[in-house]
């Protein structure tokens, strides 16, 4: 298939790639700066520009099978409102209508209204992730716009990631609870394609863990 990945530079979104590439697939990325396309795999289509940017996001998807989102502010962030998530999702809701371009995997976040374990929910966040609830609301309002609109979407709930070996399976709920505090990065990616490749869990909430 012909994907492209938004959030292609994090340590998420890095990963699909790489896993996109090796099963074959094409890959387009967009890239905001030089350095990060200079860190883009060999055989990635980089595409310049800002996942903000309609233009910019409408060359990326000309031709494309499918998208994958990965985007976000990068660790806990900094404890302030950013609506980098939900405002570059509408754009790229937008112009998948236009294109035509159906199939949209997003990562959200586990912790989210519904989500998680009660522990992590009631305990970690207020006690050791103060920083994280503004990237919460951001994951809210996106998977709002997600389930207003038409697409063949899924958004998956994402607890810790770890750079760290595959362990070679996921733990999929597809009521969106799943009660894990990790997984591995290339096991997040492969449940992605996966679930582009055979058209699971579409229009839903999945959560996800090792």
């Amino acid at each position: 298939m012909k994907l492209v990945v938004f959030g292609s530079t994090g340590m998420g979104g890095s990963a699909v790639v790489a896993k996109a590439l090796e099963r074959g697939h094409d890959v387009t990325v967009l890239a905001r700066s030089a350095t990060s396309a200079d860190k883009v795999p060999h055989g990635v289509r980089v595409v310049r520009g800002d996942a903000l940017d309609p233009a910019a996001v409408e060359r990326a998807l000309d031709g494309t099978d499918a998208v994958i989102q990965y985007l976000g502010v990068g660790g806990l962030g900094d404890g302030k409102p950013n609506d980098l998530v939900p405002d570059a999702t509408r754009v790229i809701i937008e112009k998948m209508r236009a294109h035509g371009v159906e199939r949209l995997v997003c990562a959200s976040n586990m912790g989210l209204p519904g989500s998680g374990a009660f522990l992590f929910r009631r305990v970690l966040v207020p006690l050791f992730a103060r920083r994280l609830p503004p990237i919460l609301d951001a994951k809210v309002a996106m998977e709002a716009q997600l389930a207003a609109s038409e697409l063949a979407w899924t958004a998956v709930r994402l607890p810790a990631l770890k750079a760290v070996a595959d362990k070679g399976t996921v733990k999929a709920d597809p009521s969106g609870r799943a009660t894990g505090y990790s997984i591995t990065c290339g096991d997040a990616a492969d449940f992605m394609l996966d679930i582009i490749e055979q058209r699971q869990h579409l229009r839903t909430a999945v959560g996800v863990s090792n």
